[in-house]
């Protein structure tokens, strides 16, 4: 179990994120999809929990 503890004991993240990866942030990658999605929203609504959530925070 010596990776376990290695990986516990490391300062520095394991995982890093590749900043080129910054040219999608305003970008839509699937259309269809989105469009699908809300779609579905206008028709079934937000979960009840997520609009509690919503007013409380």
């Amino acid at each position: 179990m010596k990776i376990v503890e290695e990986i516990k004991n490391r300062k520095t993240p394991i995982v890093r994120v590749d900043s080129s990866l910054d040219k999608y942030d305003d970008k839509i990658l699937f259309p269809d999809k989105l469009e699908k999605a809300n779609e579905m929203l206008r028709k079934i609504g937000l979960p009840k929990q997520w609009i509690v959530e919503q007013h409380f925070a």
